[in-house]
């Protein structure tokens, strides 16, 4: 299938990338800016999703009511999200509808008013949005600790409650005009759309931005760490996540199928040896994250407290038994997955334009549909293989929730990862203590 993707820097620094999607009738649009809490002091930490929050309240030139009633009008859709590394406020909307959606959000990003009473309400907004500590972010806050300490990729997006309830007007105004410029900013459209029109679009609807400077990632140093957060629940949980940042490409892409044959699905290994066959938990999960710069690929399996030996243990032998003992069988079925994953992303217009920001933000160019897709369909059982040892070879960072007595101890976890005959050396440690 061919697949037409475009790219143009315009003067000002905007990278304007489309994605045309024949036959379509909605256009994904996506503003995003590649700023994010791993920019923020600690001081400050929340201001990028406090500032993302209060572009909805208006204008200069809009209320929020009207920003609202204009794509209702469309009946279209808008709404924003702030990650570690981007605020991307997004769009979907007809066709004839484009330009104005983007003239609309240009003003929202541009101009916002961020007035005294907008930024108390927002605040307290984001107190009753605030988590506070559930299993999800407790577990990605530790984990980022323990592999980044003392550095802002460790923070939360959305900040603690003191530094939010700190942030000003003064504060907010001052990282606005830093932040909401044109080197920072990628505007993606996927749709039935033709790029040179797309661009004019652009082009008039931001030509007020400022270029001001590219942020780029910050410079993050990966150190394997570990925690145990204890609890009385009869049920535990163990991450762990391995650091894939100095991949190669390719490698990286071997990596991906080697999670998915192990972890990825339903039906994958861990599923089996785990669920399937000895009944000891009830899912797995596994996935690659990327997040300004640093690839982690993460495994978490959770169940009864007294079976956490068990399971780890069953874990870290399938692990590794799937690196060295792959099967033509398997790399064919998770080719199959690959296959059906790229094509169903092309009905998604979203997930499109969120490929192409992630292509601009990581690469600083579009990176050929065809040649990602060639590049999994090639790879070979050899080099899946051996990017599953090499996988193991690397220091984890190890992240356990629930009873402390049933924890196997991480520093046999490790062990065994490297495999290790963790009982032998204890043998030989015992018999040594006694002759002593």
């Amino acid at each position: 299938m061919k697949v037409v993707q475009n790219h143009t820097t315009l003067e000002n620094g905007i990278e304007v990338v489309t994605d045309s999607a024949r036959n379509f009738q909605s256009v994904a649009v996506s503003v995003s800016f590649r700023i994010g809490s791993v920019h923020e002091p600690d001081e400050k930490s929340g201001i990028s999703h406090l500032l993302e929050h209060l572009v909805f309240r208006g204008s200069e030139n809009r209320t929020g009511e009207e920003i609202q009633a204009a794509f209702s009008e469309f009946g279209g859709y808008l709404n924003a999200e702030t990650d570690e590394d981007s605020t991307n406020f997004v769009a979907r909307i007809l066709k004839d509808d484009l330009n104005e959606s983007l003239r609309i959000i240009a003003d929202m990003v541009i101009n916002p008013r961020l007035l005294d009473e907008d930024i108390r309400l927002e605040k307290q907004i984001i107190e009753q949005e605030n988590c506070r500590g559930c299993y999800n972010c407790t577990m990605r806050d530790a984990f980022y600790a323990q592999a980044f300490p003392n550095q802002s990729i460790r923070n939360p997006v959305i900040g603690y409650e003191d530094t939010v309830e700190a942030l000003t007007q003064e504060d907010l105004r001052e990282y606005h005009r830093l932040a909401y410029v044109g080197k920072n900013l990628t505007v993606a459209v996927s749709g039935d759309v033709d790029h040179e029109t797309v661009t004019t679009a652009v082009k008039a609807a931001f030509r007020d931005i400022p270029e001001g400077q590219a942020a780029g990632y910050p410079q993050f140093s990966y150190t394997p760490g570990e925690l145990l957060l204890g609890s009385s629940s009869d049920r535990s949980t163990i991450r762990i996540g391995f650091p894939l940042t100095e991949f190669s490409t390719r490698q990286a892409r071997a990596a991906v199928l080697y999670y998915d044959i192990l972890g990825g699905h339903g039906q994958s290994k861990l599923m089996y040896e785990l669920r399937e066959k000895r009944g000891l938990v009830y899912g797995v999960w596994a996935d690659e994250y990327n997040c300004a710069g640093q690839n982690i690929l993460f495994f978490e399996v959770s169940g009864e407290a007294k079976h956490m030996s068990e399971i780890s243990d069953v874990m870290i032998q399938t692990m590794i038994d799937t690196a060295h003992n792959l099967q033509e069988r398997d790399l064919e079925l998770a080719k199959k997955r690959a296959h059906s994953g790229f094509m169903m992303s092309l009905d998604d217009v979203f997930e499109r334009c969120k490929g192409l920001r992630a292509d601009i933000a990581d690469r600083g160019c579009i990176y050929d549909w065809q040649k990602r897709y060639d590049e999994y369909q090639s790879m070979t059982l050899e080099e899946v293989g051996k990017a599953g040892e090499a996988i193991l070879e690397l220091e984890p960072t190890i992240i356990g929730s629930g009873s402390m007595r049933n924890m196997p101890k991480f520093d046999e976890i490790r062990a065994k990862l490297k495999g290790k005959d963790v009982a032998a050396a204890k043998q030989k440690q015992g018999l040594f203590g006694l002759l002593n």
